[in-house]
């Protein structure tokens, strides 16, 4: 079950969602709440994949993605406005992390779940905002990190804290989960998901 804007904010004042900042009202649509673009922006180096013609290969078998983040991803820089500009898929970087400026919590005992989603004026420019991962699992706690790609031919310009970038879909489990959330994302404050 998707919980309508009424329910979100019933979860909201119950105590078993939280997002910080609190939404405006502006934010909500019948079936979700916008969340903002956050200020940090990070990136595949690809100058260093590509050096010389080296082939970086990842066995996805056992695959540690934060050696790899480690290696190879980089903080991107914002223009002197504070904006970022997003590139078509053509251009370097071609696949940015980037986070929201929303904090949520799905509290465990809440029995909820997320989606975050893609709007679609956005989405017919070309803009992905999430790749394959848009499940938010009960119990998160983080930001959210989105997967952006540009397919579109135009530089997309975002302003952190300004550009509605994403929705954010909550859904009610059946049953309570066993157990707890098992990521290595989990409080994640920036995109990179890199832990100290």
């Amino acid at each position: 079950m998707i919980l309508s804007n009424e329910g979100i904010k019933r979860a909201l004042r119950d105590g078993d969602l939280e997002i910080t900042p609190v939404p405006a009202e502006d934010q909500y649509t019948t079936s979700a709440v916008d969340l903002f673009l956050g200020s940090q922006f990070h990136g595949w180096n690809e100058t260093i994949l590509d050096v010389q013609g080296a082939k970086v290969e990842l066995n996805l078998a056992n695959q540690d993605y934060q050696k790899t983040a480690r290696a190879y991803l980089r903080s991107l820089d914002l223009e002197r406005d504070g904006s970022f500009v997003c590139p078509p898929y053509r251009v370097i970087p071609s696949h940015v992390l980037a986070n929201t400026r929303e904090r949520i919590y799905l509290k465990p005992g809440s029995r909820l779940a997320a989606r975050v989603e893609g709007r679609s004026s956005m989405a017919r420019l070309g803009l992905v905002v999430h790749l394959t991962a848009p499940t938010i699992h009960a119990g998160f706690q983080g930001t959210v990190t989105l997967e952006m790609i540009n397919h579109g031919p135009f530089y997309l310009r975002m302003v952190p804290e300004k550009t509605r970038i994403c929705q954010l879909i909550i859904e009610c489990l059946q049953t309570d989960p066993e157990g707890t959330i098992k990521t290595q994302f989990q409080g994640q404050a920036t995109p990179s998901g890199i832990k100290s």
